[in-house]
């Protein structure tokens, strides 16, 4: 008997496990599909695309708004940010009016806020309320010395009042920078003013305000020159020495302040007084080219109707017939004039220039009507003929 051999039946029996496993995997040339491969993980969702930042100029103004209210005195509403100017109530008189000034106070809050307080020169037609606003509204005080003795006699903080000099910067928020300009004060005709605080005959240290305000675009500024008072001609580019120290000339005080802030030129002049500003245009206009014009230091004297009073609206008006040589320079130049008429009249200022706006509802505060003049009796300027308009001179 013969035996099979061993390795023919290991093959078979190999070959056999495996056409098994073939058969069991479904694999082989028997039709069968395979089994489907796992599913793969998803794709991770993609990250989110970074936050643009913040547009620094969102919260930036596009317009100031703009409010007489006799005198010298101006609000100015940039954005939520409120300035005012000397905001002389009490006169005449020497001492503040505290309900007087309240009620301009009010007023003032109809369309705005009072932020920042200013005081371009120490007299009674601009500087005798202050204390009493410093007061009432509590906020800062920017003026010449004798103005912050006066607000810490009055019993304000000696910190609530920052004595100016002229060349100062303040940044008075975000948006809103204030640069101060020793200027120089009225004169009548024939006579020359030192102004420095009445040394070497001199009237009162008087000090303008150059305002910038960066709007919402990046390329555009609101920027305007306000001063309080003025004189023409040769002040206006002679140096200022008391005490052994050169104060400069207002001309070129100005030019330094045009300079720190970039500009060539300003947009808006709002000049004062009335007297003598022709001399002044003539070397304004052409060195710094402003585009609108604004005159005020209306109604600070008594006329034959009687005293600055801020409810009765004023005693008399700028008229253009009063100034022959400032109204023809002023129209050579095609540079437009904006009037004063009323108490609380009030103005826009954009990047598209310079428009009257309805203020009633804040005249009717004060008991004013909603355009014109108001209840007082007008008489004629008191300056009229007395040789501090316009001059031979001039």
């Amino acid at each position: 008997m013969h035996s099979r051999p061993k390795v023919a039946f290991t093959l078979t029996a190999t070959a056999l496990s495996a056409a098994i496993a073939l058969s069991a995997c479904g694999g082989g040339s028997d039709g069968l599909t395979p089994a489907p491969a796992p599913a793969s993980a998803p794709a991770p969702a993609p990250a989110p695309a970074p936050a643009p930042p913040p547009d620094p100029l969102a919260k930036a103004p596009d317009a100031v708004r703009m409010t007489w209210f006799g005198i010298t005195n101006w609000h100015y509403q940039i954005g939520d940010l409120g300035v005012m100017l000397d905001g002389e109530v009490s006169f005449p008189g020497r001492n503040p009016d505290p309900t007087m000034v309240g009620k301009a106070y009010a007023a003032l809050q109809k369309h705005g806020t009072v932020d920042v307080l200013l005081v371009g020169h120490v007299h009674p037609d601009h500087s005798v309320s202050m204390p009493e606003w410093g007061k009432q509204t509590g906020k800062h005080i920017y003026a010449p010395k004798p103005v912050c003795d006066a607000a810490v006699a009055y019993g304000l903080p000696t910190d609530q009042c920052t004595a100016i000099n002229g060349g100062e910067t303040f940044q008075l928020n975000d948006f809103v920078t204030m640069r101060v300009v020793r200027w120089v004060h009225s004169v009548s005709c024939g006579v020359f003013d030192q102004g420095t605080d009445n040394a070497n005959g001199g009237g009162p240290s008087t000090y303008g305000f150059l305002f910038t305000v960066q709007t919402k675009d990046k390329s555009k500024q609101l920027t305007w020159f306000v001063h309080d008072s003025g004189a023409g001609g040769a002040e206006l580019v002679t140096n200022r020495i008391a005490g052994g120290v050169d104060y400069g000339a207002p001309l070129s005080n100005l030019a330094k302040a045009m300079k720190d802030a970039k500009l060539d030129s300003f947009e808006l002049w709002v000049p004062g007084p009335e007297s003598r500003t022709v001399g002044q245009a003539r070397v304004i206009v052409p060195a710094f080219s402003p585009k609108y014009f604004i005159p005020h230091h209306i109604d600070e004297r008594p006329s034959s109707t009687g005293p600055f009073n801020l409810l009765t609206g004023p005693q008399y008006l700028y008229d253009k017939a009063d100034f022959p040589k400032l109204t023809a320079f002023l129209a050579a130049n095609n540079i437009p004039e904006f009037i004063p008429v009323g108490y609380m009249d009030a103005w826009t200022y954009d990047t598209s220039g310079v428009n009257a706006i309805d203020n009633a509802d804040t005249k009717a505060l004060l008991g004013l009507p909603a355009s014109g003049p108001g209840p007082m009796a007008l008489g004629p300027n008191p300056r009229v003929g007395t040789g501090t308009l316009e001059c031979t001179e001039d």
